[in-house]
């Protein structure tokens, strides 16, 4: 579909001033890959370029004089719309992804900035600019679920180790120990250098079973499903203080209750995450842990007080993957959000999710 601009006056304005000027703004708009419309001071349709035709089946007939939000708003996000002309309107530039209608119906994905003309101190109208933004945003949603069904399957393979862990190896150092002690008690009393070796091999049985039991718990905290957050994360904050010697101050809401099983393994996480980035990145000798219900959320903090720089695969808030940035796309998933903020003297990990991911008692 081929688009005359009314305001071409012919080949001559082409050659003349402020005419060519115009001209050239014209085919610029005219040859664009941006959907272009530009509307009178009353937000009715005066034109559109071809990409715009393209984009939502309106031939420029179609669209002329007809309120704009109206034809391509429809009821499901008038209002919206109607709040965005508004603020074009009053002079302010906008900017909003949202959805939009097609002639035939479909709904489709744009990026949309509006651009107020004025002229003289007066507003003369306003350019419209529509990029279509359906195949970005569905690649997008296939990376997210992607990146969840990961999420999902490291969980999993996270539980038959941790099950693995407790059910074989821990066994099998157990039937050691049980072995070091029968072999002790066969030993010579008099061979203290023989003894002393054996209570080596002992001690070092006693650690890697510690270690193989902490290792399997993180994995899988059997805490967590037994008996819910408050016990796991506190079991969690007074190992992480045992191992690295920062403190960890605990405070958490006494009608938080149970949740969802996935809701619960989410803020785990998140929580075990902040304390291992609190190892990595900061200065901090002490950590605190708040975590509360709310009239319609559940609201968790954990900050840390000391200077550290942001990892820059936390400040990424779009990409997927492991560690923070994975559990915001875990959290998003559960209809919940996750924040890093710098704070004085620190910073704050902020994560929430409704109240309606809570396990019916």
């Amino acid at each position: 579909m081929q688009t005359q601009w009314n305001s071409l006056s012919g080949e001559s304005s082409i050659n003349s001033g402020a005419g060519s000027d115009r001209a050239y703004l014209q085919l610029l708009i005219e040859h664009s890959p941006i959907a272009i419309v530009i509307l009178n001071s009353s937000h009715q349709a005066e034109r559109c370029n071809p990409t715009f035709e393209r984009m939502f089946g309106y031939t420029l007939s179609e669209i002329v004089n007809r309120n704009f939000d109206e034809l391509i708003a429809s009821d499901v996000t008038l209002d919206e719309a109607r709040r965005c002309t508004l603020s074009v309107l009053q002079g302010e530039k906008t900017h909003m992804v949202t959805r939009r209608r097609r002639k035939d119906g479909v709904w489709i994905d744009v990026d949309i900035h509006g651009i107020p003309l004025i002229v003289g101190g007066v507003l003369r109208g306003v350019y419209g600019l529509y990029v279509d933004i359906t195949e970005r945003r569905r690649a997008e949603s296939s990376l997210r679920q992607l990146s969840l069904e990961l999420m999902h399957l490291q969980e999993k393979e996270k539980r038959r180790i941790a099950r693995e862990l407790h059910d074989a190896t821990s066994q099998e150092l157990a039937l050691l120990s049980l072995s070091l002690g029968k072999l002790q008690r066969k030993l010579p009393s008099g061979d203290r250098e023989l003894l002393d070796l054996l209570n080596t091999i002992k001690e070092l049985t006693r650690q890697c079973t510690l270690k193989i039991r902490s290792a399997s718990y993180l994995l899988h905290p059997p805490l967590l499903q037994e008996a819910g957050l408050v016990p796991a994360i506190s079991w969690l904050a007074e190992g992480f203080a045992e191992r690295t010697g920062i403190r960890v101050n605990v405070r958490i809401s006494s009608k938080l209750g149970r949740l969802a099983e996935m809701a619960e393994l989410a803020i785990f996480r998140v929580v075990q995450e902040s304390l291992s980035n609190v190892l990595r990145h900061s200065t901090s000798n002490v950590v605190d842990i708040r975590l509360s219900r709310h009239p319609r959320t559940i609201k968790l903090s954990v900050k840390d007080r000391g200077p550290g720089a942001l990892p820059e695969r936390v400040k990424t808030q779009n990409h997927p993957g492991v560690g923070i940035a994975g559990m915001r796309e875990r959290l998003k998933e559960l209809g919940g959000q996750l924040d890093v903020q710098p704070v004085s003297g620190g910073m704050i990990v902020i994560a929430s999710l409704p109240v309606e991911v809570r396990a019916s008692a």
